[in-house]
């Protein structure tokens, strides 16, 4: 029995020494720090293999934790990813878009029934084209607008991954007018269509009811009250982030690493985070430091129910309840879920929650499409969860 001990303690000196490890109830829970250990080398592994470059951050519900970085963030500098790195987290910013939603909602200064016209109309924003009078931000965040995606822009803007869509540098009211003028895809309230132009709104939205930028707005309102000092949004591309990750893409072809094109940061308010601090947000959807009891009961609730079967979504979260089982982020657990992922320009992203903040993963890469982050979830959980 005390060479079985000594082993166990043995085992956890070493893994302190590589990731940061809390371990109140390590010796008694060696199962958990097990899970942790085999996971950490699972994710050394992919990274020697070139199929992960990034940073994660684990906890579990006996609080140990796991927090490490793997790869290359630089490969002109060969610089490593540490745990400060940030990177794009791509979609996942849908889920602080609608977060800063509810926060206006608390405040007084919308409501999650306003319409997306009459908005435009108090702000002045003139356009060309047409929305649907029957729009509303409830809409815009569950993806049930109607409102179109990138699929919907003429080939003059799609060629090269919308390349010269993305260099393109929009004011407000020229971004709105540009998406008035898109086909769309349905009719509110019975159409489900995942749609990041609904999300840019969103955004234009929040700059126009508070007038401000939209990185002020998320600083003041969500990262510095949650002490998520790693966290920035940017529109400006003359403005260096701090210890940011480039993102790759691998070309087979000549077995190379190419860093990612440009894009214009003007574009849809992209968020820059750490996965610890992904993290932080993540379990504000349990501990509602910023966010109200009702505000977070309509994040996490499933608005889709009576259009599709095929998807579950709240407000910037794709939801799982006990036995769900939709296409989009499907882990194939029993326990109750939400989880948002993303991947844009070389960079991939994925944050969930399970069963009311027992287990929180967020990861962060700059690998491109050599990290799938889906199956690297569902690897991640299946070594967690017996």
């Amino acid at each position: 029995m005390k060479k079985q001990y000594l082993f166990k303690l043995t085992i956890l000196i070493s893994f302190i020494a590589v990731v940061q490890f809390s371990c109140t109830q390590s010796i008694k829970e060696p199962e958990r720090i097990s899970s942790l250990i085999k996971i950490d080398s699972l994710l050394q592994a992919k990274s020697d293999e070139d199929l992960f470059h990034g940073s994660i951050f684990i906890q579990d519900p006996a609080g140990n934790q796991l927090q490490k970085a793997y790869g290359i963030a630089r490969r002109d500098w060969n610089l490593p990813n540490d745990i400060n790195t940030v990177f794009d987290i791509a979609s996942v910013n849908k889920s602080m878009i609608s977060g800063l939603i509810m926060i206006a909602e608390q405040e007084g200064k919308l409501t999650t029934d306003d319409k997306l016209v009459d908005l435009l109309s108090k702000f002045e924003i003139n356009y060309s084209g047409n929305f649907s009078d029957a729009i509303t931000l409830h809409h815009m965040m569950s993806h049930s607008s109607g409102l179109p995606d990138y699929d919907a822009i003429g080939e003059e803007y799609a060629a090269n991954g919308f390349q010269k869509f993305k260099r393109m540098h929009f004011s407000n009211a020229e971004y709105v007018d540009f998406i008035s003028t898109l086909p769309v895809r349905g009719n509110p309230n019975e159409t489900v269509y995942y749609s990041n132009f609904a999300y840019h709104l969103l955004a234009i939205i929040l700059e126009e009811t508070y007038k401000q930028p939209f990185d002020e707005i998320l600083k003041e309102k969500l990262t510095s009250p949650l002490g998520m000092t790693q966290t920035y949004s940017q529109s400006s591309n003359q403005i260096t982030i701090p210890n940011l990750a480039v993102g790759y893409s691998y070309q087979e072809e000549d077995q190379v690493w190419l860093a990612n094109d440009f894009i214009d940061l003007t574009l849809g308010r992209r968020i820059f985070s750490t996965a610890a601090d992904l993290a932080m947000w993540t379990k504000e959807m349990n501990e509602g430091k910023v966010l109200s009891e009702e505000s977070l009961t309509k994040m996490k609730t499933n608005h889709l129910s009576e259009i599709t079967q095929d998807l579950g979504y709240g407000y910037g979260w794709v939801t799982f309840g006990p036995g769900d089982n939709y296409g989009m982020g499907d882990l194939g657990i029993d326990e109750p879920y939400i989880i948002h992922g993303g991947n844009t320009e070389g960079f991939r992203a994925m944050t969930i929650n399970i069963n009311e903040g027992d287990y929180i993963i967020s990861f962060l890469t700059n690998s491109g499409w050599r990290t799938n982050e889906m199956e690297f979830a569902q690897n991640i959980v299946n070594n967690l969860i017996d």
